[in-house]
């Protein structure tokens, strides 16, 4: 008779323990139906890593180089400069004397850093005619003023200090289409497909998900940074921050990527390749140089 009462308690302990389990995966598959932006989550959780890129490190000795004034590199006819990988955080804050390179998108009167305007043109474009929507920019280029006045209102971790935030540069834009804002962006196909694809433009989710620890900045689907080729789709392919991106390069050392070769020097003379067609200088605000050739 206890042996049969034992037999019968482990029993109902299996059968509950089953249903339990049997509960809590219905629960997770009904969440992932009905909340598209936890599914994307999960989604890149797993494929984080999946499409990693190889980069080949090479000293100056093993290319053609040159060295240069810093000052009369800029005014070479084949080299742009711009502000595109400045590095802006707690940690590498902007000068008081910084001032941004921004002019006007279009007629909008949204004022952004004028090297983006081109990609950030044909990534809205590509919205529109994929999904027949329109994505609008809620916030872009501040001033330290203004900067400064929203973290007053805001906590830090939603609004960094004057100096310590990227839209004093005009690099950054918070994004959002009709009835889809802030987080809930990344609940529409329109917020998914920006996270996946803007670096295609230039554009990396400045402050992606699993990287708070780096960033010091929970995951923001719809603020975009502008860092340009071939950087977003390294920093998008091995899941990177930009914190992390820029760290990888050891000063001195060249790191050729495709038909892209890019350098971090420091000095006011730099060492380049000397074959390259084109060739993009930006300050990274930590004291270097980026200088990306295009060959």
């Amino acid at each position: 008779m206890e042996k049969e009462k034992k037999l019968s308690k482990i029993k109902i302990a299996v059968i509950i323990s089953v249903a339990v389990v049997f509960l809590c995966v219905a629960v997770f598959v009904l969440v992932l139906v009905l909340k598209p932006g936890f599914r994307y989550k999960v989604k890149s959780f797993f494929n984080s890593g999946k499409n990693e890129v190889a980069l080949t490190a090479m000293s100056a000795k093993e290319l053609d180089t040159e060295k240069v004034e810093v000052s009369e590199f800029i005014k070479w006819e084949n080299v742009s400069f711009n502000q595109s990988m400045m590095l802006v955080n707690n940690e590498h804050t902007l000068a008081d004397d910084y001032e941004a390179d921004i002019s006007e998108y279009k007629t909008t009167g949204v004022m952004m850093n004028s090297c983006m305007r081109d990609d950030y043109s044909d990534m809205s474009l590509d919205i529109i005619d994929k999904f027949d929507n329109t994505l609008y920019i809620m916030s872009s280029y501040r001033t330290a003023e203004e900067q400064e006045e929203i973290s007053k209102e805001q906590d830090e971790e939603s609004a960094m200090k004057a100096g310590a935030s990227e839209h004093q540069t005009g690099l950054a834009l918070d994004v959002y289409i009709t009835e889809f804002a802030g987080a809930g962006f990344i609940n529409c196909d329109v917020g998914q497909w920006v996270n996946q694809n803007s670096w295609k433009y230039g554009f990396i989710i400045r402050y992606p998900q699993f990287k708070e620890d780096i960033t010091g900045i929970k995951f923001e689907p719809w603020h975009i940074r502008y860092v340009g080729f071939p950087h977003s789709e390294i920093i998008y392919n091995n899941s990177l921050t930009l914190e992390e991106h820029i760290a990888g390069m050891e000063i001195g050392k060249f790191y050729k990527f495709g038909k892209y070769i890019y350098t971090r020097q420091k000095g006011d003379e730099i060492t380049v390749p000397a074959d390259c067609k084109s060739y993009v200088v930006s300050e990274d605000n930590t004291g270097c140089f980026i200088i990306t050739g295009k060959r």
